[in-house]
């Protein structure tokens, strides 16, 4: 697996950090399962 860099505001990490820790789940898995029901969603794969 590759590793990747991007910018969020601070806002949306925060809220992506209380839902990793609240379903005891890390955020990089969290952040891969929305990219993929997005691309999902859009068509994209």
């Amino acid at each position: 697996m590759r590793v990747i860099t991007f910018k969020a505001e601070e806002d949306l990490l925060l809220k992506l950090d209380l839902y990793a820790m609240n379903k005891r789940t890390p955020r990089s898995e969290i952040i891969r399962d929305a990219l993929r029901k997005y691309l999902e969603a859009a068509g994209g794969i």
